[in-house]
């Protein structure tokens, strides 16, 4: 399982308590003061919800304000991507130490985003007409003054790539969710929308764990099919061979078939699917652990304890406890 930590005061990290190699990607958000270190949250959250998805990548998301710290050079900016992160009230106007860090930051980075009163910045640094932008009605009048090219709409999707711009911090994430798209594939981008709550979910993707795998598997239907019959199955599992009847395969097909495309094995899925949803309901209700033993499949609160303890390295009772207490459950 996937969970951000704080490396220091000005980067989140999404860490896998596993040793995989996996690839990094980094996510700079650009703020205008200190003070807006709280909205960027969102930027985290939507990062940390694309990490739950996605098996061998992790994103770094670090929050920057410009001139307090040097902008980096050309190896430190390859395959970032850059996030000024403007609101709908304020102008972003720099100051005159700011203007050489923003234009470096802006030409070197592999992506970049300009959000709300950010799109201002391209004037500032030369770049007026150079790309399309897009604009909010609160700024279109002082776009209009500078010379900037207003898109006409609330995202702007560069083709080359480089300069993007939405017109909200919400447009923001729609616009973020593209990239998702070009990086990952429309499949993928499709469940973290419905996830998320950027459109309604066509399927039940209630188990990150069944997303995950149904990713990896590229959406091979028969494990597609199999995992929606098993999270169907939750409160009363079937075994292997009424699974493969009912998908009509044989066990000893779908459970090769299954390792091959997930990489897990087909028993340990499914007990796996089990303990996620205990734990969802242990943290998303007020049922008993007894209720929540019977609806998930264990014969007794002992049964469901252990196989929980041995997955999450905790206890059902501390994982209810948290909920209450208002401690943050890093599970």
């Amino acid at each position: 399982m996937k969970h951000y930590v704080l490396k220091n005061n000005n980067s989140n990290v999404v860490e896998d308590e596993t040793t995989m190699s996996e690839r990094v990607r980094n996510i700079d958000v650009i703020l205008c003061d200190s003070a807006a270190k709280a909205s960027a949250e969102i930027i985290v959250e939507f990062y940390q919800a694309l990490s739950n998805l996605v098996c061998d990548q992790t994103y770094v998301v670090n929050l920057r304000v410009p001139a307090e710290e040097p902008a980096g050079g050309p190896l430190y900016w390859s395959g970032r991507t850059a996030i000024f992160w403007g609101d709908l009230e304020n102008k972003w106007t720099l100051l005159e130490s700011e203007r050489s860090w923003t234009s470096q930051v802006l030409n070197l980075s592999s992506r970049t985003v300009l959000v709300g009163g950010a799109v201002l910045l391209l004037a500032q640094i030369g770049r007026p007409d150079q790309v399309p932008a897009a604009i909010h009605s609160n700024f279109e009048a002082a776009a209009l003054e500078l010379g900037l090219t207003n898109s006409g709409a609330g995202t702007h999707f560069a083709t080359d790539g480089r300069t993007h711009s939405a017109s909200t911090r919400l447009g923001a994430l729609r616009l973020m969710s593209e990239f998702v798209t070009q990086d990952h594939g429309a499949y993928l981008a499709d469940i973290l929308r419905g996830y998320i709550g950027l459109t309604e979910p066509q399927r039940n993707y209630e188990s990150q764990l069944a997303m995950r795998l149904t990713h990896r598997a590229g959406g091979d239907h028969l494990i597609t099919l199999a995992l929606d019959t098993m999270l169907n199955h939750i409160e009363d599992p079937l075994s292997i061979s009424d699974l493969s009847n009912l998908l009509n395969t044989s066990t000893r097909q779908l459970q090769r078939r299954f390792q091959s495309k997930t990489g897990a094995k087909l028993l340990a899925t499914y007990r796996e699917l089990r303990i996620e949803r205990a734990h969802s309901l242990l943290r998303l209700t007020d049922m008993s652990q007894s209720e929540i033993s019977a609806a998930t499949g264990f014969s007794s609160n002992v049964s469901l304890t252990r196989a929980f303890l041995a997955h999450y390295k905790t206890k059902p009772r501390d994982v209810r406890n948290r909920r209450f207490s208002g401690e943050p459950s890093n599970q």
